[in-house]
């Protein structure tokens, strides 16, 4: 029987297994194609990318908070610990690097503009968010994939290298599990009591001060209006068949 492809993730998958001949090890959930990710792990994707503008604002919060007397250290060598806000900083400035680079691969691919250049000298909030829109429209772009040709910092020096999506995929949620880590909290989520219209499931979430609301089934989004309006159609329907 030949052996079944899995998500790329291995064992950091969000739907993973364990080997059925040693137990103690994790591999990726079966998926159909020969390299890719499951569908939890795109979702999770989806929302990591989503994310980045409002990650990067909360780092900012948590640098903030440094700044003003919290001034703890973090060391996991022998070396001199380092200042939390240059953790901070470092992370900060990955989001930022990361989003820039796989935008652009992927507005190539799309023939869309991205001014690297402009981007570079505009406020990261505002390249953000652009980088997000684009490549969460774009996911299966985005792991499609193959040779991206970026540069980086890398051994004390900058150079240039090929990566493929699926690395880039896994960068963005090592990310944004990173930007967790720090902040030390989960935003709150509502979960609303309609179903999806997609997939009909109560899966419907809200995260706390975000106007879009995403099914954590399909991944179907709409906004608190199309929302509420969706609920009274359904209130309609059900005075109707009454």
């Amino acid at each position: 029987m030949a052996e079944l492809h899995r998500c790329y993730r291995g064992p950091r998958c969000a739907q993973r297994e364990p080997d059925p001949d040693t137990p103690h090890i994790t591999r990726g959930a079966p998926i159909n194609p020969a390299e890719g990710l499951c569908d939890a792990c795109t979702r999770h994707l989806r929302q990591a990318i989503t994310d980045l503008p409002r990650d990067y604002l909360d780092l900012d919060t948590a640098l903030a908070g440094t700044r003003d007397g919290l001034r703890q250290l973090v060391s996991g060598t022998r070396e001199l610990p380092v200042p939390i806000s240059l953790s901070i900083e470092t992370v900060q400035a990955a989001l930022l690097h990361e989003a820039q680079c796989w935008a652009e691969s992927v507005a190539d691919v799309l023939n869309v503009d991205w001014d690297t250049q402009a981007a570079r000298d505009s406020r990261p909030g505002a390249v953000l968010e652009r980088a997000a829109r684009l490549l969460e429209n774009s996911i299966s772009v985005l792991l499609a994939l193959r040779g991206a040709v970026h540069t980086g910092w890398i051994l004390d020096e900058w150079t240039t290298f090929d990566r493929d999506g699926l690395d880039g995929a896994v960068i963005l949620l090592d990310l944004s599990h990173r930007v967790r880590a720090i902040t030390g909290q989960l935003r709150l989520v509502h979960t609303l009591p309609e179903p999806c219209p997609r997939c009909d499931r109560r899966a419907l979430q809200r995260a706390d001060g975000d106007d879009v609301i995403r099914c954590g089934s399909c991944g179907q989004r709409c906004t608190w209006e199309e929302y509420e309006q969706s609920c009274t159609l359904l209130g309609a329907r059900g005075e109707s068949v009454a």
